[in-house]
């Protein structure tokens, strides 16, 4: 007599004497349920009474189904000619749930914000066809393009052009991660949560306490205040003379990483960078006042600020 099992339909031969009258309970060997035949009826059948999955066959089951990734709020064009960088931002973007569409021209990014305005564009430098700066102008001066927020990435001592700059300017060395300030104070995306916190470690094992040893009461010392960055100032010929400081000293950067990140650390940075500085003074005197420049030294501010944010 053949027995299939209901589970896995594995087939057994079984001895007809060994069916009593209230069948037999059997084991499957391959799935490990366990289910009843009762005796043959008439025409010499089987009969399946009940069926058990066994507990290990109850454990195997289907996997979960994956979360559904939550839908962007909002949408992004990155202007930048580096791959590596556009994928940087991409992904930091990702992460506060907006879309992205890296382009590498200028002329091909205002195209597609008038096609369909975003409500963030990130803009590199050296873009072909049209700067940053003339891009930002025309945005500012297209009612179409007025709720778009334009975050300029300066890496070129670029002009600014009076009333129509980008609303924000970023480093390039703040790149990615110094986008996500700029993202919360613009109100664009939603802020990654914080990662679940750590299990709490397994306590240690008592020991007897230790006599009591006399030590001096610690003095608390302050930590010194995170340098940030600075408040743009309310008088126009100075905020564009501070933004120009910004952009000359991240050029010098640019190119002077390595001694920029060597002097940071040794906290003399000014003297190793003092050709590199008088270079860029040079374009700074060219384009900033006089009057300006006799009662502060823009460009050494901007570059102790940035090597005190290096060294944090």
């Amino acid at each position: 007599m053949i027995a299939a099992c209901p589970q896995c339909q594995t087939r057994f031969r079984l001895a007809r004497e060994k069916l009593g009258p209230q069948g037999a309970r059997i084991r499957c060997s391959q799935c490990q349920t366990v289910f009843r035949v009762q005796a043959p009826d008439g025409a010499g059948a089987l009969t399946l009474a009940e069926a058990r999955p066994s507990p290990v066959a109850q454990r195997v089951a289907a996997p979960p189904a994956p979360a559904k990734p939550l839908p962007p709020l909002a949408r992004a064009i990155i202007a930048e000619m580096d791959p590596e960088v556009a994928k940087g931002v991409a992904e930091l973007l990702a992460r506060w749930r907006i879309s992205s569409l890296v382009v590498e021209d200028g002329g091909e990014a205002l195209l597609q914000m008038f096609r369909s305005p975003p409500q963030l564009v990130v803009l590199g430098a050296g873009l072909a066809s049209l700067s940053a700066p003339k891009l930002a102008e025309i945005a500012k001066r297209t009612t179409d393009l007025a709720g778009v927020k334009l975050v300029h990435v300066a890496v070129v001592a670029e002009p600014p052009v009076s009333g129509y700059e980008a609303d924000e300017m970023l480093e390039p060395a703040d790149l990615p991660g110094g986008l996500s300030a700029l993202l919360e104070r613009l109100g664009v995306g939603a802020k990654p949560t914080s990662a679940a916190p750590a299990p709490a470690p397994r306590p240690a094992p008592a020991r007897a306490p230790a006599p009591p040893a006399r030590v001096a009461a610690p003095v608390a010392v302050p930590a010194p205040p995170k340098p940030v960055r600075p408040v743009p100032s309310s008088d126009p010929d100075i905020a564009a003379a501070e933004r120009l400081a910004r952009i000359a000293v991240s050029d010098v950067i640019l190119y002077n990483e390595a001694k920029f990140a060597t002097a940071s650390a040794a906290g003399n940075v000014v003297k190793a960078l003092a050709v590199e500085l008088e270079e860029a003074r040079q374009h700074f005197n060219s384009r900033v006042s006089p009057i300006l420049r006799q009662n502060r030294d823009f460009l050494r501010e901007e570059l102790e600020r940035r090597a005190a944010l290096r060294k944090a």
